[in-house]
């Protein structure tokens, strides 16, 4: 009895095996044939033309799951998110309901940013147990985006228990919440396991990307800062002696070489998200080698308080310039100013700013006309285009300024256009050029020339600078700077040629 129960119930797994195969080969056989073409393309990743095969399809057969997939499958290559959406619902609510849709449908609604309806399929999916690490995977990226940065973490941590082939991709978006948590450290940590887990995939270039991002981060915001220089110049006009020779006839020695030092200070507090400060000394000595009378020496302090605002940032340096020439007391200049940045997207940032700043010369004048003590008021606009993952910009400015001085001969108003480009060869080398057009219109008429003097000043100044270390830079520069004035006596050519090394600490 126990062997033929055996061979009856073997005979009937088969005829049910046998009936199940005959009733899928005859609904292989009913396929419509305009879906099944449509099918075929996808397939072979003609998007353009299986869009248009399987739109045929849903006309024929308006209540097909399998068509409502393959089209919202075709919307979704296309990255047509909007329109994937209706066919994928389609595809889960329909008859007879095709349970893959849930995870694609999930995932338009996540690029859409349709969060609430996303979470309810989420938990319509968890209820069926369909594909349960993917479905906790893309629960934690709808958490994360919609805020909830913390049970996201640990919907990415469900994820990779349940499918340890997700590790790295999860590891990676916990980096990527981390960041949105500014828990930077945490963030930097899992970005280093998504690289070791697979240091040729895309993954973990992204993740080195990230690693690198927030260590220019961490050491701009590190509170104290440094930096030293040394550069060898040689300059033509030192004394800017007219361009025409014959206007001046006294004057043997123009050209010197000179040894450069500077120095820089830097301490940086960010009180909360909102406010910081700022406080900056400069140091700055040129040694002649033989115009010792233009030896010059120059220390500046300054404050600088911060408002920081969405994609705004509000600056309001004050300063003050203490310079000796020739190892004697020779300018005291204090100034303050505010400057607006507004980062309009990731590659373009407006500028506006306004400046004040006072001089008070402490040698005399050779005549009363010439006191250049005084004030000037100013302001402009600029404009940054970044490129090259923003490690090179564009910049162009314009601004004007008004000079009011107790002699006569310096009153002047004055208005700038500067273009400054920055391209980054590679991390190390980077080239800079700057063109920059000075006008100067003087209000009063000159005493000793009897005329209106109109100068036109022209700079084009070219860097290049190569890290060795860190931020540190080996710099050569060429300036050339051409006064081009009514008054021919305030005429002159310059060219200043500079090679030199920066530290920063």
């Amino acid at each position: 009895m126990r062997k033929k129960y055996r061979i009856n119930i073997f005979s009937i797994f088969f005829a049910v095996s046998l009936i199940t195969i005959l009733l899928c080969q005859a609904e292989e056989k009913k396929i419509n044939p305009t879906l099944e073409k449509g099918i075929g393309q996808y397939k072979h990743e003609n998007y353009d033309e299986a869009l248009v095969t399987l739109k045929k399809a849903r006309d024929e057969e308006p209540a097909s799951t399998l068509a409502a997939y393959y089209l919202g499958l075709t919307y979704k290559q296309l990255q047509n998110y909007g329109e994937a959406v209706t066919p994928l619902r389609n595809a889960v609510t329909y008859s007879p309901k095709i349970k893959g849709a849930l995870i694609e449908l999930i995932d338009c609604l996540y690029q859409l940013n349709q969060l609430d309806e996303a979470k309810q399929w989420i938990s319509e999916a968890e209820r069926e147990g369909i594909r349960p690490a993917q479905i906790a995977f893309l629960k934690g990226l709808v958490l994360v985006k919609a805020g909830s940065v913390s049970d996201g973490i640990d919907s990415f941590k469900t994820a990779k228990e349940l499918d340890s082939s997700m590790a790295q991709a999860c590891n990676y978006q916990i980096g990527v919440a981390d960041l949105k948590a500014n828990k930077f450290d945490d963030a930097k940590k899992v970005f280093r396991d998504v690289v070791l887990v697979d240091p040729s995939s895309n993954m973990a270039n992204y993740a080195n990307e990230y690693i690198g991002a927030l260590s220019r981060r961490e050491e701009a915001e590190k509170p104290f800062r440094f930096s030293t220089g040394f550069a060898w110049q040689y300059d033509d006009n030192v004394v800017l002696q007219p361009a025409s020779a014959g206007i001046v006839t006294n004057i043997t020695d123009k050209a010197d070489s000179r040894e450069v030092y500077t120095a820089q200070a830097e301490y940086n507090h960010k009180f909360n998200d909102l406010l910081g400060i700022k406080g900056q000394y400069f140091f700055y000595y040129a040694k002649q080698n033989n115009l010792g009378f233009y030896d010059t020496l120059s220390n500046t302090f300054a404050i600088q308080p911060s408002i920081y605002y969405q994609n705004s940032l509000f600056t309001f340096p004050l300063g003050w310039s203490l310079t000796n020439v020739d190892d004697k007391f020779y300018l005291s200049s204090p100034s303050a100013a505010g400057v607006y940045n507004l980062m309009l997207n990731d590659t373009n940032m407006f500028q506006a700013f306004a400046r004040y700043q006072a001089f008070d010369y402490n040698w005399p004048p050779i005549i009363p006309q010439e006191n250049r003590d005084g004030s000037e008021l100013g302001g402009g606009i600029g404009w940054y285009s970044f490129f090259a993952k923003n490690k090179g910009f564009v910049n162009l400015k314009y601004s004007a300024n008004r000079d009011w001085t107790d002699g006569n001969n310096w009153n002047f108003v004055g208005n700038r256009m500067a273009v400054t480009v920055l391209i980054p060869f590679w991390d190390k080398l980077n080239w800079t050029v700057t063109g920059d057009c000075f006008l100067q219109d003087f209000t009063r008429s000159n005493s000793i020339f009897g005329a209106y003097r109109k100068d036109q000043v022209y700079t084009l100044s070219t860097l290049v600078a190569y890290k060795f270390y860190k931020d540190s830079e080996i710099q050569a520069q060429y300036t050339f700077v051409k006064d081009d004035s009514n008054l021919g006596i305030y005429s002159y050519n310059r060219n200043i040629t500079s090679i030199g090394v920066e530290i920063k600490f």
